[in-house]
């Protein structure tokens, strides 16, 4: 077995509304990490916290087949996932609008650990079926991606995000997707115990900014796109070999922008959304913003939302966590 797996406390997925079924959570630790080219001097990764039914899909994740002209993005939950996916897809479609306004993002890109999430007869059918460029997301740690990635290389964008920022829109997303009853506090203070899906967060950010994988690795930082989103979107253009107009990148960045995105069907998640609350019960909150799967998109909401002794606590938690110098800087 490559894997240990053991028991993990259940602070947050325990709380949850009537309705929902309760997830069952599990520490997952990779034995040998000899295959990742990670330049931390003996590293040894912490156990990643998920839903069991990882277990059963450990393996077959570990051995999947990674193709050359794939396209992956991976990041920590709550990062700027969606908005990114918009934005690569577009870029490597050459700005085809009709296309991506007439297909869901989830039609576009495949998510190499959904069968963890739900139960999926088939967990890899779409995945290993769908024709090349794939683009897939993943939400992992990099000791649990595919081996195949440390050899294969294909492109690979990591995005990163402010912890606090992180931990509120986490918090929001777990009530509104996962039925969450808990207080924020209380999730905050589980986030910083590392027990919300796909913790620990620091090490998941830290670590992919040690990988050895030149040229084909591009990082992407939240707060940098909120604050210059058309040098971000230079950047992609250039990582991806294409260029565009002033007038196009102009275009791409209204589409882009979070009142645009917001009301875009294609890829808000509204239905989504709208049908997780009729289900569980809660159709008072469908005209709440907070509900939304898209909800601000803001840099620094958390500044309305935590108290200044839990901020501290959070910038505390990343001090302890992010002890080099350089490390600290990732976290904005």
């Amino acid at each position: 077995m490559a894997f240990e797996f053991s028991e993990a406390e259940n602070p947050v997925y325990k709380e949850t509304y009537a309705g929902f079924k309760q997830q069952d959570c599990i520490l997952v630790k990779l034995k040998d990490c000899g295959k990742v080219p990670i330049t931390i001097p003996n590293w040894d990764p912490e156990p990643c916290y998920l839903n069991s039914r990882y277990q059963a899909l450990a393996q077959q994740i570990k051995d999947f087949e990674v193709r050359s002209d794939d396209i992956w993005l991976v990041t920590y939950p709550k990062s700027g996932t969606t908005w990114c996916q918009e934005m690569i897809w577009l870029i490597c479609h050459n700005l085809d609008y009709e296309t991506a306004t007439s297909h869901k993002l989830g039609e576009r890109w495949c998510y190499l650990e959904f069968g963890s999430k739900t139960d999926v007869p088939e967990p890899f059918k779409t995945i290993t079926s769908a024709p090349s460029p794939r683009f897939i997301k993943s939400h992992l740690p990099v000791s649990l991606l595919p081996d195949q990635i440390w050899t294969v290389r294909p492109k690979l964008v990591y995005v990163r995000r402010n912890p606090k920022s992180v931990a509120v829109s986490y918090f929001h997303h777990t009530v509104s997707m996962h039925g969450y009853s808990g207080t924020k506090e209380q999730f905050v203070r589980a986030f910083m115990k590392d027990q919300v899906l796909n913790s620990p967060y620091h090490e998941h950010v830290i670590e992919f900014h040690h990988l050895d994988y030149p040229n084909n690795l591009l990082h992407l930082c939240f707060e940098d796109m909120k604050k210059d989103l058309k040098s971000t979107l230079h950047r992609v253009c250039e990582f991806f070999g294409k260029s565009f107009s002033d007038e196009q990148l102009n275009k791409l960045a209204h589409h882009l922008s979070f009142d645009s995105l917001k009301d875009n069907t294609a890829v808000n998640f509204a239905g989504f959304t709208e049908k997780v609350l009729q289900q569980s019960h809660r159709t008072e909150k469908l005209a709440d913003p907070n509900y939304k799967f898209m909800r601000r998109g803001e840099s620094d909401g958390w500044k309305k939302e935590l108290d200044q002794e839990l901020a501290h606590e959070l910038d505390e938690w990343t001090n302890r966590k992010a002890v080099n110098p350089e490390d600290r800087k990732l976290f904005p």
